[in-house]
Parts: structure tokens; C-alpha cells; sequence
């Protein structure tokens, strides 16, 4: 007799297949994590467990040459809440504008932690070299936005296309102001400042 499979909750149970279930961007996983208000903590863990990944062999190279790498594992697990915040901000306006039905922020905010979950296969990247590297990474960006669409569908219970659309912008909005921000902390904060004393003695050299 065959028995229909139990559906993965969200918010309890083994850690593992639920990120099985968010990497391969399974619909009804993803819908019962809208659905479920418990599971914004462990969304939050995802979160923190893809930056980790992410930055897994810059700590490991720290810790070999400093006691301090701890701290910086706090900050990388600090910013990337920070930055799963920010990006359900710059998500949610864009949903509301285009949805034809209400959206619900926690729900959107739970669903694009879930979406982090392909983060964690950066881990491959580093496991084939540095030549493969920038192939993994594409790869990992091309799944997030996937996932990030996925996200958007099962958080706002639009169609496929308006789900494209949502995330499409969302995901370009979000780069767009990162890469704003980059801009904005290389560029000089001053005109360059002119010395007096050099000025005047090379006015009076050139009169002379």
C-alpha cells in the first residue's frame, strides 16, 4: 500500500531536509513557510547559516592566524540578519505596488530566508578551485534569484509571471543599492585640500 509522503515542516524537525526542500525550490515547501508564523526564527538560522557558508574558508584562513576570528563570525552572522531585513524592505514596497492581493511582510520576510538556503553551495566552489570558482558563484546567483521567485510566489499567492516580475525587480533593486553603497564608500569624502604656505610660494615664484 502506498503511503503519501509527510510533508516537511518549516519550523520543526531535522535541519536537513528542510533545506533540501528550500534548495530545490519545492512549491509546497515553500507555501507551508508562508503559511507558518513559527517559522520566521528558523528562516532566520538559514540566513545565518548561508553567510556563514559563504565566508566558511576567509574564517577558517583567520582562524589559523588570529584568536579574534570568533568576533568576526558574530558580525558576519549580525550583518547578514541586517541584510535579510534590508532586502525584505526593498522587496515588499515593490510586491505591494504589483500584487493584486495584500501582502503580508513577515510572511514575505520568512520566505526569502528560506530562499537563502543556495547560498550554502558556495561551499562547492571552494572545493573545485579557483578556476571553476567564478562558474560556481554564477551558478549560485542564477539559483538564488530562482528561489528568490519562489519566494515571492509562495509569500504573495500570485501567478508565475507576476511572481517573475516581484522578484525580477526586487532582486535588481537590492543590487542596485548595494553596489550604490560600494560606490558611495569608495568615492572621496573631501576635495582635495590645498596647502597655503606651498600656494603662496608658488605664486611669488611665478611673478618673480
Amino acid at each position: 500500500m502506498n503511503q503519501t509522503p509527510r510533508a516537511i515542516s518549516p519550523s520543526s524537525g531535522p535541519l536537513l531536509p528542510r533545506l533540501v526542500n528550500a534548495v530545490l525550490l519545492r512549491r509546497a515547501f515553500y507555501d507551508a513557510v508562508a503559511a507558518d508564523a513559527r517559522a520566521t526564527g528558523p528562516a532566520g538560522a538559514v540566513v545565518c547559516l548561508a553567510a556563514v557558508a559563504r565566508e566558511s574558508v576567509a574564517l577558517y584562513q583567520l582562524s589559523q592566524a588570529s584568536k579574534g576570528w570568533g568576533l568576526i563570525l558574530a558580525l558576519i552572522v549580525v550583518f547578514a540578519l541586517v541584510r535579510w531585513l534590508l532586502y525584505a524592505a526593498v522587496m515588499y514596497p515593490i510586491a505591494r505596488a504589483l500584487s493584486h492581493q495584500a501582502v503580508e511582510f513577515k510572511r514575505l520576510l520568512r520566505c526569502l530566508g528560506f530562499a537563502e538556503t543556495p547560498a550554502v553551495l558556495s561551499l562547492v566552489g571552494f572545493a573545485v578551485g579557483d578556476a571553476l570558482f567564478p562558474y560556481v558563484q554564477f551558478g549560485v546567483g542564477v539559483w538564488l534569484l530562482l528561489a528568490t521567485i519562489v519566494a515571492v510566489r509562495s509569500a504573495t499567492g500570485e501567478s508565475n509571471r507576476q511572481a517573475i516580475l516581484i522578484g525580477a525587480l526586487g532582486f535588481a533593486a537590492y543590487l542596485g543599492i548595494g553596489l550604490a553603497s560600494d560606490v558611495a564608500l569608495h568615492a572621496p569624502t573631501s576635495a582635495p585640500q590645498l596647502d597655503p604656505a606651498r600656494t603662496a610660494v608658488e605664486q611669488s615664484a611665478g611673478s618673480g
